[in-house]
């Protein structure tokens, strides 16, 4: 290993997240952070459980891992106190989980169900046979992105996921109409520019890949029934003539792909908002609250404590 990636493992690497906050935040915010995220971790460990009832009214899955499991009680439990613990919650790991964050959650939201990582190569192993989908294998192990797509959504059956960094406020009826009916879904993203790995109207023309403008991560749902030979070629497609992309570009343009192809809705944006600033400002009660970029300050010092209430 040269002197230069060992510097890049030893320090850069676990430090990008620190030096990302100090630079948007400053020292000062970052602390705050730091400390907020501290509060909120213990505040996890001892909230009061919320038992789900067997009778519910939607069914939701979550990517979690070390760096994440807290923020997962905190948004499943304010999902499912709306929903009156009329609630299946499924958990798949990033390949961090460990015992004691399962047992965390587990107190926290008692009904709770854990997808091992055993089941889930058991059955990719069957669903995509690693020798016909080599491509989509690969992404597992590329990146965590991938098993939001692949883990979560390879079943021949509707499957939403959430992202950890959200909170819910009031019951999400357009979401439980669509587990109802079994029709796609997504949140909308705010921002005018899509994120990924070329211009759409290129990956259209040139490759065949048509994608939904302004789609947001924190909340995608389809029938996971889908052409994955197609889906397979498409990925390989892209890290052929995108070798310099992201992760998340090349993630989110497969994501994007899949949900027109199923004529996928937006959530109504102002139900369903993002905040991406330090300072939350609502005109209306939203549904639920998406919390990225600097919206992370006010979600980890303050917004997490309105759940307590």
């Amino acid at each position: 290993m040269g002197i230069g990636r060992l510097i890049y493992k030893i320090f850069f690497k676990p430090t990008l997240q620190i030096r990302y906050h100090i630079h948007h935040f400053g020292l000062s915010g970052w602390y705050k952070l730091y400390k907020g995220e501290q509060q909120m971790k213990k505040a996890a460990m001892n909230i009061t459980p919320i038992s789900l009832a067997k009778d519910h009214l939607l069914e939701v899955n979550y990517l979690t891992g070390a760096n994440y499991w807290h923020q997962t009680i905190f948004c499943a439990q304010s999902l499912a106190r709306v929903l009156q613990g009329r609630l299946r919650i499924n958990i798949y790991s990033d390949g961090t989980l460990d015992q004691t964050h399962e047992a965390l959650m587990a107190r926290a939201i008692p009904g709770v169900t854990f997808i091992s990582a055993k089941s889930v190569d058991a059955h990719l192993d069957q669903f995509l046979p690693p020798a016909q989908f080599p491509t989509l294998h690969y992404l597992r192990t590329w990146h965590p992105f991938f098993r939001r797509l692949i883990d979560i959504h390879c079943i021949k059956s509707w499957a939403i996921h959430l992202d950890s960094d959200m909170l819910f406020f009031d019951r999400p009826q357009q979401i439980i109409d669509a587990y109802q009916n079994k029709t796609a879904i997504y949140m909308e993203e705010h921002l005018h520019n899509s994120y990924f790995v070329d211009d759409e109207r290129i990956l259209k023309d040139k490759y065949n890949i048509s994608c939904i403008s302004n789609v947001n991560g924190g909340i995608i749902a389809y029938n996971g029934d889908v052409d994955y030979t197609d889906l397979e070629q498409k990925a390989k497609t892209l890290l052929d003539h995108y070798p310099h992309a992201g992760a998340a570009q090349v993630e989110q343009t497969l994501m994007s792909y899949l949900l027109f192809k199923q004529d996928a809705k937006p959530l109504n944006k102002y139900q369903y908002p993002i905040f991406y600033d330090s300072k939350i400002e609502v005109d209306n009660s939203p549904i639920v609250r998406h919390y990225i970029f600097k919206a992370k300050l006010p979600y980890f010092t303050s917004e997490w404590k309105r759940i307590l209430h």
